[in-house]
Formats: C-alpha cells, structure tokens, sequence
C-alpha cells in the first residue's frame, strides 16, 4: 500500500514538474516514478518521440519493456531483438502505433525511445516510458541495484 502511495504521489510530482518546464522551454524533460534512479528522458519538438538514457544493462531494459507493454495490455505487432539493438512495435484497441527502439549505449548505459508517430499522443509515449522506467525499478536493474 505504501508503495502505490509512494507511487502515484511521484507522479503527481512529476507531472507538476512537467508543467512548469513545459511553460518555459520547447523540450520537456520527463522525471521517473519512483525514488530509484531513472535516468534522464527528453521529449523536443512536434510529434510524440521521448528519449531516455538508463543506467540499466540492454538486457534488463529490454525486459523491461515487454512487461511494460503486457502491463498496458499493447498487443506486440513486430518485434526485432538484436544483441545491441531491439525494435518493438505495439498498437492499442484504437490501433495507435507505439513504437520502441532500446539501445545500448555502454555496458551500463541504454537509451529507450518511445515514439507514436507526428500526431500521435504525447500522453501515450510518456505512460508508455514510464511503465518501463517503473520495471526497470520492481526489477533492480539500475546500476546501483546491482549485485555482479
């Protein structure tokens, strides 16, 4: 319980923290939903595309990534998983794309970019990072959490 507290009042945080960056600058930066490190993520310009760079091992994000989407009920239309690069598409019931591409960087270092196109949802994308970001937490897989 405390938890879903913890939770949804960093959400809270974060979204009044958006707005005020929102107000002030073209780029919005987008702040993680939990007390763990969550990187750093940038939403810029038209369309829906937000960035994140992770301190998490390519592996453990992708991971992450396909709980995400099962958590958000996204059906999986494409997936293409490489050992340094991963391209996944998903679309909702209103058959919105979402699509993901999770990169590694450095061993501790990968960025995901999650984009639902021009004039797609900007909402969408950023749940969507989040979702990831919050796996990335319930799993440990920030550096700090590591134990190898």
């Amino acid at each position: 319980m405390v938890s879903i507290l913890k939770f949804a009042l960093t959400i809270c945080i974060g979204v009044i923290i958006l707005c005020f960056i929102g107000a002030c600058t073209t780029g919005t930066l987008i702040t993680g939903a939990s007390s763990a490190p969550s990187g750093v993520s940038h939403a810029s310009g038209p369309g829906s595309e937000v960035i994140s760079f992770q301190v998490v091992r390519f592996e453990d994000a992708v991971k992450s990534t396909l709980r995400a989407a099962e958590a958000l009920s996204l059906e999986k239309t494409r997936a293409d998983i490489k050992d340094n690069r991963a391209e996944l598409q998903y679309t909702d019931e209103k058959d919105q794309t979402v699509d993901i591409v999770i990169e590694r960087r450095s061993k501790t270092i990968t960025t995901i970019q999650v984009n639902a196109g021009a004039f797609g949802p900007r909402g969408l994308t950023r749940l969507v990072l989040l979702q990831i970001i919050e796996e990335l937490d319930q799993a440990g897989a920030h550096l700090e959490d590591w134990k190898d």
